[in-house]
């Protein structure tokens, strides 16, 4: 009995930012080529990742999911550039890759988020799955930004927010399995990566 609580403590403990089954699970399906997955019940992989493993355990405190992953720095004031990264300092748990739109950012639950540039907000609110809490602001006719996840939602659709508001805050609803920020950019509908349009990070 012993070795199965401590076997499911390690399962269930999050490793950077993500509970470890759902990791794995995630990360070989996104290396599998879509031929390979014909077949597979992804449905039943996405429930079986999100909701059979535990997202969060009640015991963990969010500062272990923050400290758990390689910390980021990057500068926390708004410069005369035209865009920031949503958060001051964090961990990254997840790149972006062609089956990943995004990146998730990991800092404790409660952290303020910032839009990435002076936008409107055209969606706030939430859905049971997937993205949980979320944001999404439009930039130009071009260049949109989301931001799911949240534990709340500050701003309201039609609002007009500059990269001094604050969107939310980090949280993990939705499909997460930690405290971290899921953010995506869109460049006329495409899903680009954020390291190729915000500034170079610096790694502590």
């Amino acid at each position: 009995m012993k070795q199965i609580q401590q076997f499911l403590h390690w399962i269930t403990t999050p490793y950077y930012g993500s509970n470890r089954l759902s990791r794995w699970i995630r990360l070989h399906i996104e290396k599998r080529h879509l031929q390979e997955l014909i077949g597979i019940p992804l449905i039943g992989l996405a429930f079986f990742g999100a909701f059979v493993v535990p997202q969060t355990m009640a015991g963990f405190a969010s500062t272990e999911l923050y400290f758990d992953t390689p910390k980021i720095i990057v500068n926390a004031g708004v410069s005369d550039s035209r865009f920031r990264w949503p958060l001051a300092t964090f961990g990254i748990s997840q790149e972006f890759s062609g089956g990943h739109p995004g990146m998730d950012l990991t800092d404790p639950v409660g952290t303020a988020i910032h839009p990435i540039a002076d936008g409107t907000v055209i969606y706030a609110g939430t859905i049971l799955m997937g993205y949980g809490q979320h944001v999404i602001v439009k930039h130009n006719d071009q260049l949109e930004s989301l931001y799911a996840h949240l534990s709340k939602i500050n701003v309201k659709e039609g609002q007009k927010v500059t990269k001094n508001t604050e969107l939310g805050e980090v949280g993990a609803t939705g499909w997460a399995t930690g405290n971290h920020l899921h953010l995506e950019i869109h460049i006329n509908g495409t899903a680009t990566n954020p390291l190729e349009v915000l500034p170079e990070l610096k790694k502590q």
